[in-house]
């Protein structure tokens, strides 16, 4: 499982800034707690800031990411929750708290009400009943006071799980390297951390690393008869590009030539072309992906340099469904360029046969009964769960009474089976898979809980 393209990340992380009410989720049963997360979430005025199994680790959530509402599942124990609600609303006047359940007596209703739990909320009354009560309070809004979690620092902190370095994450969010430092220290000050694995670790524990991604645009439907294929050019200017251009003109073919990034949408060609529409990008930067991504079209990507099996991962990935070199563009980008627009996928065979010997690999290492989950040996286990408590190599090899090499050894196949590089990456796909705790035992500002049960300074 790979990381997300980091224009993906980003900008699932924008859109969740302009969300109207903010939800945070508590519930023990893993099922009913992601389906009434990825529920909430598609919802275009709902934003799920944080999603968490113990019932204490509502108040972190509530605390770095301000929610306005918080959906507690009582179950059949709902008169248990009265003292830990009635705790919450003190602290945080303007939540407003709904609890679902399933039995419950007058005196733990009454309970309920009186510890500030706004609407109560049988089970057998499904999910029309929750979402027709998420509202804030009248004249409230959450707000990112002193001590809570920026959207730019959840960024930050969503973009190290992907396993970017400091330099990516500064090219990607526009800031300096030393901003971005400056942002980490704050962000492991707030989480009560010491590192970004175990940064990711904290905030993965606390559901805060499932970005809410956008609607997917439909693909242009091709019209029967209609216009011929239509050609969009875009990327950097220079003799790639006046190649690409010349290709088209000389062929008459119509296209349009984009020279600044933005919305298209709106524009004639966009909203009157019955045909096909075909995007070249010529060795494009991040932005110019939007317009493939606006528009749902394929797009022949011209690459000057030669691509890597990551970088032609994420080509296709971002939408991309044929590639041409540069050097071969008088030769085949027209006929490339034509095959697209008749919805074919067109790749060159050489640089795809280190991608399919990958794909192949994962092919040949089924998981038995696992329904694909990554298949862990105890020992890689013990390795996860400790990189989730933020121990260094040195913590854990003493934690666990082996080597450092021995670790580091068990971390390379870790790393393998999960498809990363890092170990940031390796938590973000962790939780992912669900092989994460649900809360990081024995953490603290100060120490960490060894699996044997020592307290382990921390340490960058």
């Amino acid at each position: 499982m790979a990381a997300p393209p980091a224009r993906v990340t980003a900008r699932a992380a924008r859109v969740t800034a302009r969300a109207t009410i903010r939800v945070a989720v508590q519930s023990s049963r893993r099922l009913l707690r992601d389906a009434l997360s990825t529920c909430l979430a598609v919802r275009p005025d709902v934003t799920v800031v944080g999603k968490v199994a113990e019932p204490d680790a509502i108040f972190d959530v509530c605390e770095l990411r301000r929610p306005d509402v918080v959906i507690i599942d009582a179950g059949q124990r709902l008169g248990e929750i009265a003292g830990r609600v009635s705790a919450l609303t003190r602290r945080f006047p303007e939540l407003n708290v709904i609890a679902t359940y399933r039995d419950a007596t007058e005196q733990d209703l009454a309970a309920a009400c009186r510890a500030g739990v706004e609407s109560l909320v049988p089970e057998s009354h499904g999910l029309a009943a929750v979402v027709a009560l998420l509202r804030r309070k009248k004249g409230r809004h959450a707000k990112d006071t002193r001590g809570g979690l920026t959207d730019r620092e959840l960024e930050l902190v969503v973009l190290t799980g992907s396993g970017h370095s400091v330099t990516e994450i500064a090219t990607l969010l526009g800031i300096s390297p030393l901003t971005v430092e400056n942002l980490k220290r704050r962000v492991y000050a707030k989480l009560e951390v010491s590192s970004g694995a175990h940064a990711v670790a904290r905030a993965a524990s606390l559901g805060m690393l499932e970005r809410k991604t956008p609607a997917a645009t439909p693909r242009r439907r091709r019209t029967e008869g209609g216009s011929g294929v239509l050609g969009v050019v875009a990327g950097r200017p220079g003799p790639v590009l006046n190649q690409v251009v010349a290709v088209l003109l000389e062929s008459r073919l119509p296209f349009v030539l984009i020279r600044r990034p933005g919305p298209v949408g709106d524009t004639h060609w966009a909203r009157w072309h019955r045909g096909p529409i075909v995007a070249a990008l010529v060795d494009p930067a991040p932005s110019n992906w939007d317009l493939v991504a606006e528009m749902g079209i394929p797009a022949v990507l011209v690459h000057s340099e030669p691509l890597d099996s990551p970088d032609l991962a994420e080509a296709l990935a971002s939408g991309a469904s044929a590639l041409v070199a540069a050097n071969r563009v008088h030769d085949h980008f027209l006929s490339v360029f034509r095959m697209v627009g008749q919805g074919y996928l067109v790749v060159d065979s050489m640089p795809m046969r280190p991608l399919i010997g990958v794909v192949q690999a994962r092919w040949d290492e089924p998981v038995p009964g696992s329904g694909g989950l990554p298949n862990l040996t105890s020992r890689e286990t013990d390795i996860l769960r400790s990189l989730a408590c933020g121990h260094s190599i040195r913590q854990t090899a003493r934690a666990l009474g082996i080597a450092p090499k021995t670790v580091e050894n068990v971390q390379t196949r870790l790393f393998r089976k999960l498809g990363v590089r890092n170990r940031s990456g390796a938590l973000t796909v962790a939780d992912a898979f669900g092989l994460l705790p649900a809360t990081t035992p024995g953490e603290g500002p100060r120490g960490l809980t060894s699996p044997r049960g020592e307290s382990v300074p921390f340490q960058e």
